[in-house]
């Protein structure tokens, strides 16, 4: 035998062990529920208002699969056999054991069950599975017991009523509970202080329910609403035992015929039995169920809100970026095609005044592109640059120096006012010089006169605070809130055509929350101007690692206000 042989053999053998396992288990669960439930027999010992060995058979036939039968079967068979009017009695018996749960599978399957029964449709056809299956066990059982002289001729509906209804409950009661037990079911998180809950309502529906069949008034169904409250509560998890153990409650005390149970014949029993285990489950499952959808159809509706405002942001993006890049664009075109038919003859200064604004627009082109993937990679959390100590103070005169230029030719001016003593804080270097780029910037553009600008740098207790003040227009305190979000722009009419995303300040707010602080419009006064407030925590003492912001690679500033 080669190893590829052994190998294929030991998978099988592994396989078939499992399998063998697998069956065993279920053959060796229906025999301990059936061993305890014949505690309960109400007829010739063997027939039980509950009969929980078909819940578990349905549940094993619908996640094991119909190979599931023969391991039903022979538990049946060997429970059958010693308490049967005979051995062919009991083999016939088990047959109608193992094809009342297959049916109500099958019905199950047909019509696309959900074992999480997260619908109400799952919990109505659970129902209809259970008691149109059971049909068949009640009367080939009865059957049998009846034809071999066990039960009289004048017995067999009694007989049968006390058979279906314990098969039935069996799945209606057991299958629900087993099915929430199962590893993925989508069910609340049970917490310390939800399981005790949940523990007190199980705790609470057994007493209730107890004193109710105590009591010969007849008001058992005032356990509903707190099986109802467990059931809206936990939904499946909490329904299936709430349910069960009512139904263990209700059962004990028809055996032992206690409260309204006192007076009644075995066929009244069964009826009162079913009619209660049947509002039982429908009080459980079903509102559980209820509560379920109405979940995911909230759920579907935020999702949907959600898309649609993505939709709307892709809306916003898309004329955003059509309007903006449009015009360098044609720039770009024009002068491309006066250069390539010759329009600029030889004059070596029409040559280089066409080659300026190329580049210009060009750079504006850059720019754009530059905040749209800056904005990108902040959203998508990816390759976070390293954070290091710097002193911010360096961080603003490098900033203020790259203004400069740009500053001198609109004839601005701009001060600072430095803390004396080192201000470390730790952050990338790169990124939080963008943010003093871009607050520069806005400050230099979104003013009707000559520009001042005012850069202070201070510390209040753990936080190191920027405070950018200017002399601009100021932003109405109703957009506040919205200019640190995505392609928002201002609706001022004189700056209608100032080139630029909407994405300069979402930026600034994106960097600082990752630096674990926050920006923010301190004041704004319509015509006075505004002051803008980056705050950031102190470096930590012991944190602090010598590192030099000079020599990290600053970008060139970025000209798009916000």
């Amino acid at each position: 035998m080669t190893k590829l042989s052994r190998a294929r053999w030991f998978i099988a053998v592994r396989q078939t062990g499992r399998e063998f396992l697998r069956l065993a288990l279920v053959a060796l669960a229906y025999w301990l529920a059936a061993k305890l439930s014949l505690n309960l027999a109400l007829v010739h010992g063997q027939v039980t208002p509950i009969w929980p060995p078909t819940g578990i058979a349905v549940v094993a036939i619908l996640l094991v699969g119909r190979r599931a039968t023969a391991a039903i079967a022979l538990a049946a068979f060997a429970i059958n056999l010693p308490i049967g009017p005979s051995a062919l009695g009991a083999a016939v018996i088990a047959a109608g054991n193992t094809l009342a749960p297959l049916l109500s599978a099958e019905l199950l399957r047909r019509v696309g069950f959900h074992r999480q029964m997260d619908r109400l449709f799952d919990a109505i056809a659970i129902t209809l599975a259970a008691l149109t299956g059971m049909v068949v066990s009640a009367t080939v059982g009865t059957l049998v017991l009846t034809l071999s002289g066990t039960v009289p001729g004048d017995g067999f509906w009694g007989t049968w009523a006390v058979w279906w209804t314990g098969d039935a409950m069996g799945v209606l009661l057991v299958a629900p509970f087993l099915l929430s037990l199962l590893p993925g079911t989508a069910l609340p998180r049970l917490t310390l202080p939800r399981g005790a809950e949940l523990g007190g309502l199980l705790a609470g529906t057994a007493i209730v329910t107890y004193l109710l069949f105590q009591s010969g008034l007849r008001i058992v169904y005032l356990v509903l609403p707190l099986i109802m409250a467990t059931a809206w509560r936990f939904r499946q998890r909490g329904a299936a035992p709430a349910a069960l153990i009512a139904s263990a409650v209700a059962i004990w005390s028809a055996v032992h015929g206690t409260g309204p149970f006192a007076t009644e014949t075995l066929f009244e029993k069964m009826v009162t039995l079913q009619t209660f285990n049947v509002s039982l489950a429908l009080a459980s499952f079903v509102l559980a169920a209820f509560v379920e959808t109405r979940e995911r159809k909230e759920e579907l509706a935020r999702l949907y809100a959600a898309e649609q405002l993505a939709n709307q942001a892709k809306t916003a993006f898309l004329h955003l970026a059509a309007h903006e890049l449009r015009t360098p664009i044609s720039v770009l075109n024009g002068y491309l095609s006066m250069l390539a038919d010759g329009s600029f003859g030889d004059d070596p200064a029409a040559w280089r005044r066409s080659v300026e604004i190329l580049t210009a627009k060009t750079r504006e082109l850059k720019n754009i592109v530059d905040q749209l993937l800056e904005a990108s990679r902040l959203e998508s959390f990816v390759s976070q640059a390293p954070q290091s100590e710097i002193d911010l103070r360096d961080l603003v005169r490098q900033a203020v120096e790259r203004a400069r230029a740009r500053a001198d030719l609109l004839d601005a001016e701009i001060a600072t006012g430095l803390s004396a003593d080192p201000v470390p804080v730790k952050a990338d270097a790169v990124q939080l010089g963008r943010v003093l780029d871009n607050l520069i910037n806005n400050g230099l553009t979104y003013t009707l006169r000559p520009p001042r600008l005012s850069i202070s740098v201070s510390t209040e207790e753990t936080q190191a605070i920027v405070r950018v003040a200017d002399n601009g227009v100021g932003i109405p305190e109703t957009e506040h809130g919205l200019v640190f979000e995505r392609f928002h722009r201002g609706h001022d009419p004189n700056f209608s055509k100032v080139p630029g995303t909407g994405l300069g300040l979402y930026i600034c707010r994106q960097v600082a929350e990752r630096c674990h602080g926050r920006i923010a419009i301190e004041r704004s006064e319509s015509g006075a101007g505004t002051v803008f407030a980056l705050s950031l925590p102190l470096a930590r003492p012991e944190s602090r690692v010598a590192a030099n912001p000079s020599s990290s690679p600053l970008r060139e500033p970025s000209l798009s206000p916000r």
